[in-house]
């Protein structure tokens, strides 16, 4: 990106998302270009280069996955950011597994997008709640950036658990009772609460082994499960 402007595609049918999206990053020093949908967006990309470009699923002519599969055959070197309102545990798993580097959920919090895209989140200051950042979304990011931080999860109810992540893998969790895997996903089942970086320090051990991005996909997966059946942690049990 050498030292000028971070360079930005918007690919949006809906105005109101492409003008607030795209007034956050150009007041935050981003260079911003827009357009409605991924037929008009490939005609921009054959002339001119952009560092990432941000776009939307469900739109007219061309849609978001046709927009990736162009970038991802010409554009190699171009990040990919997905932002939908219909978002699901498969279709976050197919844009990642195209090549998208973040998906995102709208309404799409511009202050947390403006993160990922400058990889500016201090390691030991951040603190979020879950209700205004998915706490998917900030692992995701965490992963994403290569840091080495623990990451401290806490529900409304008061159930506490731990993540620790390092060199863009999720190491080891805890969370009550559990550890490695399934406390990840009793962290991400957490319906609202915070979460904050703690300084790192070594994790008695190295219980998980798997890809973050398989974690991330199999937690919404059963975070949907839990939805539809109505069923919640129990912060005594301690239990997914």
């Amino acid at each position: 990106m050498g030292s000028g402007k971070i360079t930005i595609l918007v690919v949006d049918d809906d105005v109101d998302v492409v003008w607030g999206i795209g007034k956050c990053l150009t007041r935050s020093g981003f260079s911003v270009t827009t357009c409605p949908d991924g037929a008009e967006a490939i005609e921009i990309l054959k002339t001119r280069s952009f560092d990432v470009v941000v776009t939307d699923i469900l739109m007219p002519r061309l849609n978001g996955i046709e927009l990736i599969n162009w970038v991802r055959e010409n554009r190699p070197s171009i990040r990919v950011v997905v932002m939908t309102g219909v978002g699901s545990p498969s279709l976050r798993q197919l844009t990642m597994a195209k090549g998208a580097i973040l998906y995102l959920e709208k309404p799409v919090d511009p202050v947390f997008l403006i993160e990922v895209l400058s990889s500016t989140v201090k390691d030991s200051s951040f603190w979020g709640t879950v209700d205004e950042i998915d706490i998917l979304d900030y692992v995701q990011l965490m992963l994403l950036t290569g840091k080495q931080v623990v990451l401290e999860v806490r529900s409304r109810d008061g159930a506490r658990g731990v993540l620790f992540i390092r060199n863009g893998a999720i190491c080891h969790a805890e969370c009550g009772t559990l550890d490695g895997e399934e406390a990840v996903y009793c962290c991400m089942g957490f319906e609202g609460g915070s979460f904050s970086n703690l300084p790192w320090y070594e994790p008695d051990r190295v219980s998980i082994n798997k890809p973050g991005e398989f974690l991330l996909i199999e937690a919404a997966r059963k975070r949907d499960e839990m939805k539809d059946c109505d069923c919640s942690v129990k912060p005594e049990t301690k239990q997914w």
